[in-house]
């Protein structure tokens, strides 16, 4: 999603366009990207029946950024890990609602 952003913020500049919003980015990272893959019926979202994909993120592992997370919404939250944010944040990861990763158990 990184990336995406800033990927999307140089191309402005150099075609004139508009750069991709956070609500964008995470709609093709999630459904949307599912759409893309016609597997929508399946994943993308939390609608129950379907497979739960998700990350568990510890937004207080942010050492080199200790401002105070509960002043930021959740929008907020969600850039900040999406800028800021890496493997150190992801506490547990769910694929096809299997544990796959669970770093409070490391």
């Amino acid at each position: 999603m990184r990336s995406a952003l800033a990927v999307s913020t140089h191309l402005n500049f150099k075609e004139g366009g508009t750069p991709l919003t956070y609500h964008e980015v995470f709609h093709l990272a999630t459904i949307g990207g599912a759409k893309a893959l016609s597997l929508d019926n399946r994943i993308g979202n939390f609608v129950v029946g379907k497979e739960f994909d998700a990350l568990i993120v510890n937004m207080n592992s942010f050492q080199k950024f200790p401002d105070e997370l509960s002043n930021y919404t959740n929008e907020e939250l969600l850039q900040k890990f999406i800028f800021t944010g890496d493997d150190r944040n992801i506490r547990r990861v769910y694929v096809a609602g299997n544990v796959v990763k669970d770093a409070t158990l490391a």
